[in-house]
């Protein structure tokens, strides 16, 4: 087993696509649709990779980054939104994003990224 990943997406059909995708290419993922489910599975877990949506029902992806990386300061984090503006880009790198992706998402350019990280 490679990696334990969290996805953090409120579209509930895109997130277990992802989560699919990425446990047929042997990664460990666990999920959830919004921050209160994110930062439970965060207390009880370490994930090694944190792919986050950056607007979710009840906090945004940043609040999720900053919890993962007061965690694990050596987890890499994927921020992804469909609102790509420079801001939101700007704002997740200075939070300590390791990368930025604008949906919508290809799955094979994901795991390219997921990949580069190794």
């Amino acid at each position: 087993m490679n990696k334990k990943i969290l996805i953090v997406e409120d579209d509930v059909v895109f997130c277990k696509l992802l989560t699919r995708y990425l446990t047929k290419n042997n990664f460990e993922v666990m999920d959830a649709q919004n921050g209160k489910d994110a930062l439970e599975l965060i207390n009880l877990n370490n994930f090694e990779l944190a792919i986050l949506d950056y607007r979710l029902p009840d906090i945004t992806g940043i609040e999720i980054l900053e919890k993962v990386k007061s965690k694990n300061p050596q987890a890499k984090v994927i921020l992804i939104t469909r609102y790509g503006d420079q801001d939101v880009a700007v704002k997740a790198i200075d939070s300590g994003a390791d990368a930025f992706i604008s949906k919508p998402i290809n799955p094979d350019e994901l795991l390219e990224v997921i990949q580069g990280f190794e």
